[in-house]
Parts: structure tokens; C-alpha cells; sequence
């Protein structure tokens, strides 16, 4: 990205703050515009959770009879959260609190073909803003059944880690921390794997996204292989005239514990560093050559009360080289002061005009979310059968261990046979001032989701 398109970006977030004022916590996830955008800030979640719809799996498509089937399914889910920020805490008023509410509705078309042709496209809907999306929108074919084609907008499953992955290149969402409504955007391009029985997988995909010019495209090519009970494969990113990158990820099992781990080799880094000169932002650009990124992660599901895999834990430690040692975040005294330039500004409103600006900001590429630093560790735990067969208890943190800041929530959730469920989850912000997860102010938030699907 031209160092202009990033000036853009950061003065869209001081725009966006100095018209409206800094923020309540509003932190609803990806709800089409229903207060701040969560997964934009610090990056998909149920805890986290992939694209289950629409699994990479070339296998899937071939075990499927040999006839036209057509089927649609989809949801709708309805949210409603309320937040109150550190200012209210200290001292209770209602511009330190906000309040959202909304629907998202989505309708899944799935063709499949004969011979294991298939057509998929994904429909989604947001009521608070009145506008349609297509997440996901691809064709399956294949080459006698050998060779495996996926071509148009989709989601890839690249990385071994639950939540951290440093070798995922491509998708242009992150995993989310905090609970994700919709679907994770998709990415357009191609893909080919071609399976080898259960010995090995070749992988290759083409980048097509926001590409104008050929010039532009970038590509990724993955190796996977098996040996008794371990999986590890050896990749390769490239954009047309850079640097590449390297990776490698392995999974296998050890005395009970699952153990996953995937690094990147970054040939030439580049970063866009955010300062402020005489309370304006400052951008520059950094190169820096041979800098890596690494995640592992250990997992074990427990037996309890005699029920097999009741409790089950994910715990994982992500070192970023590239990442910054400073205890806070260089943009957050520039929010603080834009903030107190419009007290009287409702949270509510706040939090709207602050989702824009952030995306605008992330796409300009001046800050990634858990990656601002060098040191970050998260834990999940899941709990089925929570007092009663239908309800499911989780928990989970992620922190910034360098800054000393932390992200929480814990929630309960409900699901019938029908296929109806609630939710509910207390989320909390933790941490000195003007760290990563604590620099717009946020607190404790309260979120409150009802879902069927057909």
C-alpha cells in the first residue's frame, strides 16, 4: 500500500474521533454496524470459530452421490448488548454508557453438481443497516476426482493454531476474540489441492483481491504430509515483485495433550508506524529483513462425571518479532484528547462513528490486531453439559503480555433440537491506559444473542 492510502486511513480514525468523541464500549462484534466492531479492534469467535459451512475439505465434495441435490439453509439472529466504559466506573453517567441492538439474517444456496461439480453462495443480511453482503460466493470442480478446484470469494482453513496463526496470509479477516456475528468475509481467488491418499496434500491458491493489474496478484503454495500421528507441511507466500514469505506448521498428540505450532519467515518486513508530532499523527514506513512470527498451543479434553470430552481447553503462546516492546499504544493519547474535545456526545453514537473509522484505519494497514506487540497468550475452555444436557459453558482471555492488558469473556449458551439458541456473555477489558485493549476506554460489556437456523 502507497504511503498516501495510509495517510488516508489514519486521518479517517482522527475524523472519525474528532467529529464524535471517543467511545463507550460498544463492543459488538461484527454486527453490521451495531456499535464498535470488536473483531476489527482486536481481531472471529464462538470463541473462535471457522467457516463450518463450507469446510476445505476436497473429500467432502468427492463422497457426495453423483446426482443434482439443491438445498438452502441460513439463519437469523438477534443481538442486543449494552457496555459501560472506565469513566463510568469511576464516576456513573449515562454518556459512559451505550447501548446497540440489531439483526443479521443470512440464506445459504448449496448446488452440487454431477460429478462433484458444486455451486455455493452465502446471503447475508444486516438489519440495522439495511444492506445485503456475499460473504462467500465459489464453484467446486475437479479433475477426475484428482485434482480439486475452488474458484471465487471464499474462506480458507490455512494454519494449525486455534487462534493465533502467523502463517495465514491470505484471509482478509482474523479469527475473532470475542463472539462473531455474520460470517467471516471471504477472500477472492482460486484454489487447487490435489490429495495423495493419506500420505501427503499439495496446495495452491491465487490471490485475486483488490488486484487491478497482473502485476498485482500474489500466490501461496503448501506442501502437507503425514508420518504416524503427526501432520506438518512447509509453505510458501508470494506477491508479484516482493519479497517472499516461508512457513511451516505441525500438529501431532503427546501423552493425551493435542500440540499444534506454525511459524513464518518474513524475507522483507513491512510496517506502518503511527507517532504524534505536535498532537498531530505522524506515519512512516519500516523494511526490516528476516523477521519471523510463531504460535504454539497445547489442547486436552477432559472426562467429567463420566462423560467423555465434558471439558475441553486450548491454552497458546504467539511470539511476533516484528512487534513493538512500548507499553502503550502511539495513537492513544491522540484519542484521549479528541475524545474530550465533544463530552456531551452520546456512547451510542460515539461507538457508530468510531467502526467506520477504525476499518478505515485497519485498511490503510497502521495497525494489526494482536499483533502490536511481541508477546501474546490466550486460553479457551468449553464446558458441555452445563448443569443440564443443553447448555454449554465458556470462557476465555487473551492478553498482551508486554503491555500488561487482557481481553476476557465468559458466556452460557442454550440450544434445543430445533435448532434454536441463546446466548449470553460478559465481556471485560483489562489494563493499564492507553494499551492495546484499553486505549478507546472500553470496561465491561453485556451481550445478550438469540439465534435459529433452518
Amino acid at each position: 500500500m502507497k504511503p498516501g492510502k495510509a495517510w488516508l486511513a489514519i486521518w479517517s480514525l482522527g475524523l472519525g474521533l474528532g467529529f464524535q468523541g471517543v467511545p463507550a464500549l460498544g463492543a459488538t462484534p461484527d454486527s453490521g454496524g451495531l456499535g464498535v466492531d470488536e473483531n476489527a479492534l482486536f481481531a472471529d469467535s464462538a470463541s473462535v470459530s471457522d467457516s463450518s459451512r463450507t469446510v476445505d475439505n476436497a473429500a467432502s465434495t468427492a463422497s457426495v452421490a453423483d446426482k443434482k441435490t439443491l438445498s438452502v439453509s441460513g439463519s437469523l439472529l438477534i443481538d442486543a448488548s449494552a457496555s459501560v466504559n472506565r469513566d463510568y466506573l469511576d464516576q456513573p453517567d449515562a454518556r459512559g454508557s451505550s447501548w446497540s441492538a440489531g439483526a443479521i439474517g443470512d440464506a445459504n444456496l448449496d448446488a452440487r453438481l454431477l460429478r462433484g461439480f458444486r455451486a455455493f453462495s452465502t446471503l447475508e443480511w444486516s438489519g440495522d443497516t439495511a444492506r445485503f453482503r456475499v460473504p462467500e460466493l465459489f464453484l467446486d470442480a475437479n479433475v477426475e476426482r484428482k485434482v480439486y478446484f475452488r474458484v471465487g470469494k471464499q474462506v480458507l482453513q490455512w494454519g494449525r493454531c486455534y487462534f493465533f496463526n502467523p502463517t495465514d496470509l491470505i484471509n482478509v479477516e482474523r479469527k475473532s476474540f470475542f463472539r462473531r456475528l455474520g460470517a467471516r468475509e471471504g477472500v477472492l481467488g482460486a484454489k487447487a489441492h490435489a490429495p495423495f491418499g493419506t500420505r501427503a496434500n499439495l496446495y495452491g491458491f491465487v490471490d485475486a483481491q483488490d488486484v487491478h493489474r497482473p502485476d498485482s496478484l500474489a500466490g501461496a503454495a503448501k506442501a502437507e504430509f503425514t508420518l504416524g500421528g503427526t501432520e506438518a507441511s512447509a509453505m510458501i507466500w508470494d506477491r508479484a515483485g516482493g519479497p517472499p514469505v516461508y512457513g511451516a506448521d505441525v500438529s501431532t498428540r503427546w501423552l493425551g495433550l493435542d500440540l499444534n505450532g506454525e511459524a513464518a519467515l518474513h524475507q522483507d518486513f513491512r510496517s506502518l508506524r503511527v507517532t504524534e508530532t505536535g498532537g498531530l499523527p505522524s506515519i512512516s514506513e519500516r523494511y526490516r529483513p528476516w523477521l519471523w512470527r510463531a504460535a504454539g498451543g497445547l489442547g486436552r479434553s477432559f472426562r467429567v462425571s463420566g462423560i467423555q470430552d465434558r471439558l475441553t481447553t486450548v491454552a497458546e503462546f504467539y511470539f511476533n518479532q516484528p512487534g513493538t516492546a512500548a507499553g502503550k499504544m502511539p495513537f492513544a493519547d491522540i484519542v484521549k484528547s479528541l475524545g474530550s474535545a465533544n463530552p456531551s456526545q452520546s456512547g451510542a453514537l460515539k461507538s457508530q462513528a468510531l467502526t467506520a473509522a477504525l476499518a478505515a484505519a485497519m485498511a490503510g494497514g497502521v495497525y494489526e490486531p494482536n499483533s502490536y506487540s511481541r508477546r501474546y497468550a490466550a486460553l479457551f475452555a468449553t464446558f458441555n453439559r452445563f448443569l443440564r444436557s443443553d447448555l454449554t459453558l465458556t470462557g476465555s482471555a487473551v492478553a498482551n503480555l508486554d503491555q500488561e492488558c487482557a481481553l476476557f469473556s465468559a458466556g452460557v449458551a442454550y440450544q434445543d433440537i430445533n435448532d434454536f439458541s441463546l446466548s449470553f456473555y460478559v465481556n471485560g477489558f483489562s489494563g493499564p491506559e492507553g494499551t492495546e485493549y484499553t486505549f478507546l476506554g472500553q470496561a465491561v460489556q453485556a451481550q445478550f444473542v438469540a439465534e435459529a437456523s433452518f
